[in-house]
């Protein structure tokens, strides 16, 4: 198992993406610290890894507030003896509206959720990787953030943020032996996704699970090699 002995924090792993994100790499032998803003899920989660064998610690924490940020990281040093090897960003919010309908506090709402949190969780990080000499960053992006759509504004406009704020911090962190990605997912079948496109059958969507084998990818590279992004999408868009 290339990730034995690794500790990997997964922001958002309550359900979707960051859970099945979070059991890829468990399966993998890395020791996970699992966050999310409420205890049932993540404590479900990380009774599901360590009846699995695993090792893992629920953290209920919301990491769009910089102070929430700051103890998940806190916590995982703690539990693991001050060392954190990955950090999958992977907390979001879909809010859909045509951009002459936002409201600003959903125009908050979503660049707190889905790029603040980022910001916060990769400063927090990066001493710690700084100082053992290396990591690995992955930020889970979108393709909404290379191509904005209809009622999309305030999602993509966060998720273009969250692209280029990881391309900013790969070329500051890159001399520490710290690599930062992002993986760009298409339609994915979570039940955000269920409930913004109701119609949609989702056997046409990627699986969470095509991601997570995405994310393991990178997190697996020796590493020398720097993988910017990766941007993974159902057939049918093609």
């Amino acid at each position: 198992m290339h990730l034995s002995g690794q500790i990997a924090i997964v922001t958002g792993a309550g359900r979707g993406l960051g859970r099945a994100i979070a059991q890829c790499l468990a399966a993998d032998g890395a020791a996970l610290v699992v966050a999310a803003r409420t205890q049932p899920e993540v404590a479900a989660l990380v009774a599901e890894i360590v009846a699995s064998g695993g090792r893992a610690l629920a953290v209920v924490a919301d990491v769009a507030q910089e102070s929430g940020a700051q103890r998940l990281v806190a916590t995982a040093a703690d539990w693991s003896g001050g060392r954190v090897d990955l950090l999958v960003n992977n907390v979001g919010w879909t809010y859909r509206a045509p951009v002459h309908e936002i409201a600003s506090d959903s125009w908050r709402g979503s660049l707190d959720v889905n790029l603040s949190s980022t910001f916060y969780c990769m400063r927090a990080v990066a001493p710690l990787m700084i100082a053992a000499g290396g990591g690995k960053i992955i930020n889970i992006a979108s393709t909404g953030g290379r191509h904005g759509g209809p009622r999309g504004g305030a999602y993509s406009a966060a998720k273009f943020g969250v692209i280029g704020l990881g391309e900013s911090a790969a070329r500051d962190l890159k001399d520490y032996g710290i690599s930062v990605s992002a993986v760009l997912p298409g339609p994915t079948a979570t039940p955000a996704r269920a409930r913004n496109a109701p119609d949609e059958d989702p056997r046409t969507a990627l699986a969470p699970s095509d991601v997570a084998e995405a994310v393991l990818f990178l997190a697996t590279r020796p590493r020398n090699v720097i993988i910017p992004e990766i941007t993974i999408v159902p057939r049918k868009t093609l």
